[in-house]
């Protein structure tokens, strides 16, 4: 007969076990039960094959049996491995901690605990039990490695590539100790040997997925997306079911602007983790790359839907809710969450730019104060901060907000160009001098964010002036999308002109261009004005709506909207009225909605910009053999390149010397311009010129009192009266012409003429005396008064602009004769004759058509004078 006693069905199971016959095994060790209930020994083997069997419940049972009968350390060791494989960590760390209790120096327990612990999300109660094992066990890698990882998770990255370098050097074929090696090194920013770490783990593991993905991330993140990109499409061709690569992947396509490849590598991403708020984000900004931004909108609510709490996708849902001009919902969104969070020092950036975009900058400030207090060494938010504070008026506040820019960031393009601008919006001229160099150096050596406007006031030469327009316009087309034009729509045989501005109201281009948009010749030309700008509520903003055939008002619109509507209406030559000024669109001309697109009028100077054909001019403002320096072509009208309004209203009504401090009698000359004109070198001429005519007094405009006071301070520096300087505030436009008939002389400044000012003056009967400068913005002046019939008031230098101030100051019937002549030449001369004006304009669209329909390039184009047959003509100036 078989011997069946407990010993020897136990000893059979024992061999069944070791054979790998698990199913005998149990067999027998439930024989060996059958005879004897309560052996511990083999209850603990039954649990043990039960769970090698797949059968983990009954295995706990049988592990729970045997400890009830003795405390054997073996049983808590399998019962606790069991307890892991279940995932159950929290159960297996109390098993292994009752291991120990039994058995306190037990390693396999330590480690085990230590392994439950971090797995729980507690790598601070894990490391010492590490710790104990490496005590005596100090060969193990894996220990090493493991403790490494549990540094990590504390923050502790130095102590962890020591555990990592260790593990390395005791298992030199871990490539799992080498990535996590490149992974501490990363955050210790050695980037260098981190990669070195993750190419050499890589080849010992080529098919590892996840190392590969851990290198993808570090080279997104030290900047290199290309090599990111080969990186990544390894991962996901090894593991195209992990989400983690293919979000590793589209990070990195996304910062190389491969859209398309972003997109795909982001919705694969949300296919496979559809319930992963990140995944969703991500495809969201690959929609918004892509243009597709109502569909972006539905990706960032999905993400927000699955984590409410997700601050990252906030701010861009309300961004580009800001884009698509839904400001309210933008503000309702960022408000909630700086509720939440009201350390957020983006959320704070983010709603400022809107309230500023939403022409509310004064809100905007109080904002970014807020972000500026939150985090002081910010230098983006201190940068915004000065932004707004200039758009608000206030430039004080401007100008400590940028000197704290450049403490933070020494040479920061944005800051240094913004305080130059704002100390002469204040005429605080200290260190102005070393600033504009400091500013001008920068543009020379490529400096990157300085804005082209900020650069036409200092001292610059054209080609200073063209480098920053070209970094600047680059920049504004970076991530524009081009738009799709019709291919054929209905025509009547008439010309699409369209003029794209903000100033559509009360403003001085609004001025400057709104009788000739009125006067274009219906018959041959059909123009729409587009309107970026908010609707003021004024009179010549109605005047503009009613006066135009066509005006759309795109202040709601996103730029790429903006652009596609311009495109779908079918424009043939889009005319760009704003420049880099305040609240300028770039982003739309960048997306090219018309074939040919115009530099004119706004801005005098280059845009820099591939994307824009021409430049209006004329033979004054840009002087023969400087076109190399305009990246458009030039179109030189033959008279002014300024237009002016016949209907400009002038005050009846001339107020008292008295009331606008101005004494009974004495010379008076007056400069209207905007402070940020004037210049030391300047102060200093008007200076010797006052000192040279007795009693007469500079009438300056002020529209911030700190601007008379610095002003007086100045004046006072040169021995100059302070009584001898007046200062003239805001009032409406026809108030504001009316008192120019109390001046005698407008004087010019330089290297920035007057503009507008100056088509004031002349407007209003006054004559003003310019100096020729280098540039366009210096030459405005002399092309006005060539115009006007006044050319002899143009002077080249510094000597002869005071020497003509003070001759014409002493020759009262010369100047007299002055300002008969250009009262009587008003009605007549070609700078006030709106209609001779637009039809050199049209003829000036009608070449570059003509040039276009032919399968030409943009060219040089010369408008001739309008002859005997009342018409212009064009001439091409060359093939450059």
């Amino acid at each position: 007969m078989a011997d069946k006693s407990p010993s020897a069905s136990f000893i059979r199971a024992m061999a069944a076990e070791k054979a790998g016959k698990p199913e005998e095994a149990r067999a027998r060790y439930l024989e060996a039960l059958q005879a004897e209930p309560q052996n511990p020994k083999t209850l603990h083997r039954l649990g043990v094959v039960e769970l090698r069997l797949g059968r983990a419940r009954e295995a706990v049972v049988l592990f729970q049996k045997s400890l009830a009968i003795a405390k054997d350390p073996e049983v808590y060791l399998d019962f606790g491995a069991a307890m892991a494989g279940m995932a159950r960590w929290d159960a297996a760390a109390t098993v292994y901690a009752a291991a120990l209790r039994v058995a306190p120096d037990s390693v396999d327990a330590h480690y085990g605990l230590a392994l439950a612990l971090h797995s729980q999300g507690r790598p601070q109660d894990a490391e010492p039990h590490y710790r104990k094992v490496l005590a005596t066990h100090s060969h193990l890698g894996e220990v090493h490695n493991n403790l490494g990882v549990a540094l990590q998770d504390l923050g502790r990255f130095a102590e962890a590539v020591a555990a990592h370098r260790e593990a390395a050097r005791l298992s030199p074929a871990d490539a799992s100790a080498l990535s996590r090696l490149g992974v501490a090194l990363h955050h210790l920013g050695h980037d260098a040997e981190a990669e070195a770490a993750f190419r050499k783990a890589i080849g010992l593991a080529p098919l590892d997925a996840n190392i590969r993905h851990d290198l993808t991330c570090l080279l997104h993140a030290v900047g290199r997306p290309a090599d990111a990109v080969a990186a990544g499409r390894p991962a996901v061709a090894l593991d195209p079911s992990s989400a983690r690569n293919w979000l590793a992947l589209g990070n990195a396509a996304h910062a190389m602007r491969l859209r398309e490849d972003a997109w795909r590598a982001a919705a694969a991403a949300v296919r496979l983790e559809p319930s992963d708020p990140a995944a969703h984000n991500n495809l969201a900004n690959a929609l918004r790359e892509l243009g597709r931004l109502r569909e972006a909108v539905a990706g960032y609510r999905a993400a927000l839907d699955l984590q409410p709490d997700f601050p990252t996708a906030e701010i861009n849902l309300a961004q580009i809710l800001s884009i698509l001009r839904e400001s309210n919902g933008a503000l309702a969104i960022l408000r909630n969450l700086l509720a939440r969070q009201p350390l957020n020092v983006e959320a704070w950036r983010r709603l400022a730019g809107i309230l500023a975009e939403a022409f509310r900058p004064d809100l905007a400030v109080a904002a970014l104060r807020k972000a500026v207090a939150v985090a002081p060494d910010d230098a983006d938010a201190c940068a915004d901060l000065a932004m707004a504070a200039a758009m608000s008026g206030w430039s004080a506040v401007s100008v400590v907000a940028c000197r704290r820019v450049l403490r933070l960031v020494p040479g920061h393009g944005a800051a240094l160009g913004q305080l130059v601008h704002q100390q002469r919006l204040l005429c605080d001229w200290r260190d102005l001098d070393g600033l504009e160099a400091l500013l001008l150096r920068r543009v020379r050596e490529g400096g990157e964010g300085v804005s082209p406007f900020d650069v036409l006031s200092c001292a610059s030469t054209l080609a200073d002036q063209q480098s920053a327009a070209t970094r600047w316009a680059a920049a504004k087309a970076r991530g524009t999308i081009p738009v799709h034009r019709p291919a054929a729509l209905p025509r009547d045989g008439r010309l699409r002109i369209g003029y794209l501005s903000s100033d559509f109201r009360e403003h001085a281009m609004g001025h400057l261009m709104v009788d000739a948009l009125e006067t274009h010749d219906r018959s041959r030309f059909a123009v729409t004005a587009y309107s970026t700008g908010a609707d003021d509520g004024s009179p010549l903003r109605r005047r503009f709506e009613q006066g135009l055939e066509r005006f759309v008002d795109l202040y709601r619109h996103g730029d790429t909207d903006a652009a596609q509507v311009i495109a779908s209406d079918g424009i043939d030559i889009l005319v760009d009225l704003t420049g880099f000024t305040t609240f300028s669109r770039t982003s739309i001309l960048a997306a090219r909605p018309a074939p040919l697109q115009v530099n004119w009028l706004g801005y005098p100077g280059t845009l820099g910009a591939g994307y824009v054909d021409y430049i209006l001019a004329d033979p004054d403002v840009i002087a023969e053999g400087e076109e190399a320096f305009f990246t458009e072509r030039v179109v030189r009208l033959p008279d002014c390149y300024q237009p002016n309004d016949r209907r400009r209203a002038i005050a009846t009504t001339t107020p008292a010397r008295a009331d606008c401090g101005l004494p009974a009698d004495g010379f008076v000359f007056c400069c209207f311009n905007s402070a940020y004109k004037l210049t030391p070198a300047l102060f200093d001429g008007w200076a010797r010129i006052l000192a040279a005519v007795p009693g007469s007094v500079l009438w300056l405009y002020a529209g911030n009192p700190q601007v008379a006071a610095n002003l007086r301070r100045e004046g006072e520096a040169r021995g100059l009266d302070p009584g001898r300087l007046v200062f003239a505030g805001p009032i409406p436009h026809a108030e504001h012409l009316a008192r120019h008939r109390l001046a005698d002389l407008f004087l010019d400044t330089l290297p920035y003429n007057a503009h507008t000012t100056a088509s004031d003056a002349l407007w209003a009967g006054l004559p003003v005396l310019t100096r020729r400068g280098t540039t366009f913005a210096g030459r405005v002046a002399a092309s006005l008064l060539r115009a006007a019939g006044l050319p002899e008031l143009i002077v080249d230098g510094q000597e002869a602009y005071e020497a003509a101030a003070v001759d014409l100051a002493r020759s009262p019937q010369r100047l007299r004769g002055l300002r008969e002549r250009l009262v009587r030449n008003r009605q007549s001369c070609p700078l006030f004759d709106t209609p001779r004006f637009t039809r050199h304009l049209e003829a000036a669209y009608r070449a570059m058509w003509d040039i276009h329909l032919a399968g030409g390039q943009p060219r040089a184009i010369a408008i001739a004078a309008e002859g005997g047959s009342g018409l212009p003509s064009a001439a091409q100036e060359g093939n450059d």
